[in-house]
């Protein structure tokens, strides 16, 4: 005879009061910023890793210490000021372009571009 137990995990997307959260302003603004800190991680962390360079020389070549690079590079810790970004892409040979504006849907949209 098999024990059944139910499980005391719960998907997040099942949960009942999730969906009414997901339709605020609030959150739709902090999903906005987690999404752009991590397109910003991740190409910071391309251009480094094609450079062959370690997050202790990028820090040291941005003016920053290697956690904050790593912070960055996670997409931890939101989305950095606009002097760290100027100072990244000195070190990083890249130009940041952040777009902020109204997307097809009339709906606040952010990108992320970064060229070398």
């Amino acid at each position: 005879m098999s024990s059944q137990r139910s499980s005391p995990h719960v998907l997040l997307g099942d949960h009942p009061g999730l969906a009414a959260k997901r339709d605020t302003d609030e959150y739709r603004l902090a999903h906005e910023e987690a999404r752009l800190a991590i397109a910003l991680g991740r190409a910071v962390y391309a251009r480094r890793t094609d450079l062959g360079m370690s997050q202790t020389e990028l820090a040291r070549r941005a003016g920053m210490r290697q956690p904050a690079v790593s912070r960055i590079e996670s997409g931890g810790g939101g989305v950095p000021t606009l002097a760290v970004l100027n100072r990244l892409g000195h070190a990083l040979g890249l130009r940041f372009r952040v777009i902020v504006g109204e997307g097809d849907a009339g709906a606040a949209e952010t990108e992320l571009l970064a060229t070398a």
